[in-house]
């Protein structure tokens, strides 16, 4: 848009020099006479206000082709570097309003205290969009945290995003940041855990739950999962339920006992 009003000024400028050069043309061949000396006199001052007035002409003319396009580009040049952090979504450009307002034009600078006013607002909607999200983010982990399911979230290349304590405690090789495709792991895990994941990701679908018989639980455990889906139905995760590794009461009633003879021996 800028480009396009230097153009238009600088082809009004070219123009109307034309017309006053044709316009200069055309008056002094008028004024060839070979007349009484007073008419020749009055043309003669006729003829010096041309010249003068073209000279001045000219030396605005010049002035303002070069002069106003390179005023324009420097009194929008900030508004343009708003604009391109905005593009960027950055919205932390720091401006001195005070100094810009006693240089700038008036048009200019309201343009530019308005956009700064704008970055200040979506300063303020993305803080609180934040910590609205940090919010939910941290009543659902907590609620992860609390359920007797073992539950692990990862993306998809298979990045562990999030997992709870209690299939850390049951697997503890199992880390959080770790990829879970590309390292290796002990059979309960590679052959279960893992190869359940790796398929739901590799074919985007989810697969059947499983059952497994994990030695040092002494007893099965069930293995589900859930894909987890972008707002286009695009995947982009997956998160797997493990069921049954909390110990029953019985067991913990014999690990108890166990304890309580071992601190009496």
């Amino acid at each position: 848009m800028k480009n396009k009003i230097v153009s238009w000024f600088r082809f009004f400028l070219i123009i109307l020099s034309v017309i006053m050069l044709i316009s200069i043309i055309a008056i002094l061949h008028s004024l060839r006479t070979d007349d009484l000396d007073l008419i020749q006199l009055f043309h003669s001052n006729i003829r010096n206000t041309i010249y003068i007035g073209s000279f001045l002409f000219f030396v605005v003319v010049v002035t303002a082709y070069f002069f106003l396009p390179v005023h324009l580009k420097r009194s929008l040049s900030d508004i343009s570097n708003v604009l391109n952090d905005f593009k960027r979504t950055v919205y932390n450009t720091e401006l001195d309003l005070e100094e810009k307002k006693k240089s700038l034009d008036n048009e200019v600078y309201d343009i530019l205290r308005q956009l700064m006013d704008a970055q200040k607002e979506i300063q303020k909607n993305n803080r609180d969009r934040k910590a609205k999200v940090f919010e939910h983010y941290s009543r659902i982990t907590a609620l992860l945290r609390l359920l007797s399911e073992g539950i692990l979230i990862a993306d998809l290349e298979g990045n562990i995003i999030f997992i709870n304590d209690v299939l850390t405690d049951t697997f503890p090789q199992l880390e959080v940041e770790t990829n879970i495709l590309e390292k290796s792991y002990p059979p309960e895990i590679e052959n279960n855990l893992k190869k359940l994941i790796q398929s739901s990701l590799k074919q985007k679908k989810r697969q059947e739950y499983l059952q497994c018989y994990i030695p040092n639980l002494k007893r099965h455990i069930t293995v589900d999962s859930a894909l987890v889906r972008k707002k286009e139905g695009e995947v982009n995760g997956i998160v797997l339920v493990v069921q049954n590794l909390e110990k029953r009461k019985t067991e913990r009633k014999q690990d108890k006992e166990k304890e309580t003879e071992r601190v009496e021996q």
